[in-house]
């Protein structure tokens, strides 16, 4: 095997690396002001942050790319409530997303409008191999949204979009290598004619890791079309596929080849009434072989859904959705099934004041498998305009529903055909605060109360009595200096409670300074304290990151990281006796030429 490439510990020589690429240009000129982006994920539909009474945070790509930050996972820990990372190893290893103290199969992954995860399916897979350079929009929505989204939406949901094209026709091909014999390369076109507009990106990256036998390969492309074909109706359609192969710590091998397909249209019947309509088609096929035998799954979804937009007057807007969803899942291990859920919600947002917005929503649906739910959420914000300053504030429910090995059981062991729904209700109050036209800071209490939760093993599997409890505090603020030259964002995480002995305290922050028009030079990092993710103990880390980039023509930029700049010795997990490493110092340098 070719040995390991052996990053510059202990020295100076890669930050002197990254130092190099600033340069001497006229200062930077003040930037017109951006419009605040519309938030879609908290009722489906596009409307202004200030009537928005979920807690929820964007995210721009594009700034994260700025940053060196291609991973989604690595991205998601700019939001407060969110920790997001690996337990299973490094780059390609199965992810983890924690929110607002629940695990990862407490929240749903929405992608293109369609949900992607559920009991059975969580989202860690996926979390492995996304990638920021081919996502357009990331939301995360936090606490319980049942009303609006149904299972597995305790924690939050993930809210990803494919990009949409716009402009004359034109692109990006980006390559980087590193530590670790890393290699990435991925590239992007897009434009729009006439009324129709279209994005297509590919890319390819392979690494060896910093631990040994964690090799890790993948291919993933996206595109989106999208066309007005007269006055009332929008025509679009998707694609997502994502083809990759990780070898786990020599245990096993492990292949992922996951592709969604969706078509939608999108009416505006009149002044008062905008129709949406979605249709999505899902596989996922993993395996994983290893000395004991292959474990595989295979899932295949497809579901229709709608979304109506209605205004009842000047300031009460109906929203209402149906949707059906049949999907199957067979595994190695005798799981065998299919199943069918359908449901519908409404929801209705009122403009009582000029300064205050109320929502409540109330949603239906059945699942075949086991039974019924009924789920609400009612939410209000508040503007003070004179101290700007807005409270917020929401209570709702949600569930979890049984997975298929819990409901009909494997050569594990026997199912329960006779479990519930894991349930909770979760409720919220928030102040966000602009400080000068610069700076906003955001603090969140929140809480969850989950009752009859599942114990899967030892099987057969049993609704456990009494409640878990996840609470805290939840704090973001961001903001810039010297027109926009010098930018920071800090997101911190206080768990009072948590579900499998979360850190207490999480936090990720950056800081960035462009010196000239041409360059970028920032720091960033990451800390957990001490937690166990319901294993052995692991230690409290901090991991810290330099990054910079410099536009050496119109058409040219280089770029360059430094990751686990310190060279932090922490661990990812430890289960059983059984650690799991996080990689040492990595240094990785790039090139972007836009055409």
């Amino acid at each position: 095997m070719t040995p390991h490439l052996s990053p510059q510990r202990g020295t100076f020589r890669s930050a002197l690396a990254l130092l190099a690429l600033i340069a001497q240009s006229p200062v930077r000129a003040e930037e017109p002001a951006i419009l605040e982006p519309l938030i879609v994920s908290a009722l489906r539909i596009p409307q202004d942050p200030s009537t928005v009474t979920s807690a929820v945070t964007m995210l721009d790509p594009l700034e994260l790319q700025d940053q060196g930050i291609f991973q989604l996972r690595d991205a998601l820990n700019f939001s407060p409530g969110v920790i997001s990372t690996s337990t299973g190893g490094e780059t390609g290893a199965i992810g983890s997303l924690f929110i607002r103290g629940t695990t990862t199969a407490y929240s749903q992954l929405v992608v293109d409008g369609v949900r992607l995860s559920d009991s059975t399916t969580p989202l860690g897979n996926i979390l492995s191999a996304s990638r920021t350079y081919d996502v357009g929009r990331i939301e995360l929505l936090r606490g319980p949204q049942g009303a609006i989204y149904g299972g597995e939406s305790i924690g939050g949901v993930l809210w990803l979009e494919t990009p949409h094209g716009s402009g004359d026709l034109h692109g990006s091909a980006t390559v980087e290598a590193g530590s670790f014999h890393s290699l990435s390369a991925h590239g992007m076109a897009q434009g729009q004619t006439g009324d129709l507009s279209y994005y297509l990106s590919g890319g390819y990256e392979e690494t060896d890791n910093d631990a040994p036998q964690q090799d890790f390969h993948q291919w993933n492309t996206a595109l989106r079309a999208e066309g007005k074909i007269n006055s009332v109706w929008t025509l679009g359609a998707t694609y997502r596929a994502n083809d990759s192969y990780f070898n786990d710590s020599g245990n096993s091998d492990n292949y992922l080849d996951s592709q969604l397909a969706t078509v939608y249209a999108i009416g505006k019947i009149s002044d008062c009434w905008t129709a949406r309509f979605n249709a999505g088609f899902q596989q996922e096929f993993y395996d994983s072989n290893s000395s004991f035998g292959n474990y595989g799954t295979d899932l295949r979804a497809g579901s229709i859904s709608t979304d109506q937009e209605i205004t009842l007057a000047e300031n009460v807007r109906l929203l209402a959705g149906a949707f059906f969803n049949e999907n199957s899942f067979q595994n190695t291990i005798g799981t065998d099934e299919s199943s069918n859920r359908y449901g519908a919600y409404s929801a209705l947002e009122w403009d009582a004041t000029d300064h205050l917005t109320a929502t409540a929503a109330l949603r239906w649906e059945d699942y075949d498998a086991y039974g019924d739910e009924l789920t609400w959420r009612i939410g209000s914000i508040y503007h003070i305009a004179a101290t700007g300053t807005s409270i917020r504030g929401g209570v709702g429910t949600s569930f979890r529903s049984p997975s298929y090995l819990d409901l009909f059981g494997s050569s594990f062991g026997a199912g329960n055909p006779d479990l519930k729904a894991e349930s909770a209700i979760g409720w919220d109050l928030g102040v966000e605060q602009k400080i000068g036209s610069h700076h906003e800071a955001e603090v969140t209490w929140f809480r969850n109360n989950i009752t009859d939760q599942i114990q899967s093993f030892p099987t057969p599997p049993v609704n456990v009595s009494g409640d878990s409890t996840t609470d805290g505090l939840e704090v973001g603020l961001h903001g810039s200096w010297m027109e926009n030259a010098l930018n920071y964002r800090l997101a911190w995480t206080y768990l009072h409670a948590s579900l499998s002995d979360q850190p207490r305290n999480a936090a990720t922050a950056s800081v960035d300074w462009k010196p000239t028009t041409k360059s970028l030079v920032g720091i960033g990092a990451t800390h957990l304290s001490a937690h166990s993710w319901g294993g052995d103990p692991v230690g409290a880390y901090t991991v810290a990151r330099l990054y910079g980039s410099y536009q050496l023509t119109e058409k040219v930029k280089l770029n360059a990281r430094l990751e686990n700049a310190l060279d932090e010795n922490y661990d990812l997990s430890s289960f059983f006796g059984t650690t799991v490493k996080g990689a040492g110092t990595g240094l990785y340098a790039g090139i972007t030429v836009d055409w």
